[in-house]
């Protein structure tokens, strides 16, 4: 049997025209298949561990989707084989991927995940976590009542970057300690694209057990703009003078007043400290 769960907020409330259309086309295969609106399943790890071996997991979402499923089933050996069908409006984890496929197995990409701690609660995260103005963007898009579009994306970045205030940060890499004037980001790649396909870190690789820290300090506001459209290409990174990507295991990150965290899209305010692990 196929198990469809679905995020009935992906794809600006859309998705479930996708879930119909994947539901079809496996029953023309001759199988069966349920649908379930993942918000609605009290305990996913109850749901999935009660279902077959022999059943497989299709998510039809997005990177929000599967930050959920990540965090709902992290403490148990999934037996079935989970796939994700594209349909959020971020999809930095399949773009990752690379794959051609309609239906895409993700199932050994979402065992070992790095974590991110912070305000006592600790969470899983796929393609990244960050604090700043990367962070500040996410938050005011998932609070906002405009739908998500490409164009309203990009509207609510032009304004946290005109608003951002940069500030100091200590920064602890593998145990070695230090201080950065004016940060505008702070952020640990687990995968290149974030930020919906932006090549945040080009060399970060998803298989390995290296993450990639990112920190953006001390570029004059203007230039920043400047080089904001680079990321999609990877060509910020030639910036040296105000990017820095260093590969780490261990992050401890401390700003010196409060702004927001991000895990895969996913937003928190108020929030100064947060410690990476790999």
């Amino acid at each position: 049997m196929d198990i469809i769960l679905y995020n009935p907020l992906s794809r600006n409330g859309k998705s479930k025209e996708t879930v119909l259309d994947l539901q079809k086309y496996l029953l023309n295969l001759g199988n069966q298949v349920q649908i379930h609106n993942i918000f609605e399943i009290v305990s996913v790890k109850d749901f999935l561990t009660a279902v077959s071996k022999e059943d497989r997991i299709i998510i039809v979402g997005g990177d929000g989707t599967l930050h959920h499923l990540v965090n709902s089933i992290r403490d148990i050996d999934v037996n079935q084989p989970i796939y994700v069908l594209k349909a959020g409006t971020g999809n930095d984890f399949i773009r990752s991927l690379k794959s051609k496929e309609h239906l895409i197995e993700i199932t050994p990409y979402i065992k070992d995940l790095p974590k991110v701690t912070f305000s006592g609660k600790e969470s899983l995260f796929l393609n990244g976590t960050g604090m700043g103005v990367d962070a500040m963007v996410c938050h005011y898009v998932n609070t906002s009542t405009k739908k998500k579009t490409a164009v309203n994306y990009f509207k609510t970045a032009l304004k946290c970057f005109l608003t951002f205030k940069p500030r100091k940060a200590v920064i602890t890499i593998d145990g070695v300690e230090k201080t950065y004037n004016k940060v505008w980001f702070a952020l640990a790649a687990n995968s290149c694209y974030m930020g919906g396909g932006m090549k945040f870190s080009p060399k970060s690789k998803r298989e390995d057990d290296i993450l990639e820290m990112m920190i953006i300090h001390r570029i004059p506001r203007i230039l920043l703009f400047l080089i904001f459209p680079t990321i999609y290409l990877g060509w910020h990174v030639m910036f040296k003078r105000y990017v820095k990507i260093i590969p780490c295991k261990e992050v401890k990150v401390s700003y010196e007043s409060n702004t927001f965290l991000q895990m895969d899209g996913e937003s928190v305010a108020d929030i100064n400290y947060m410690e990476i692990k790999r």
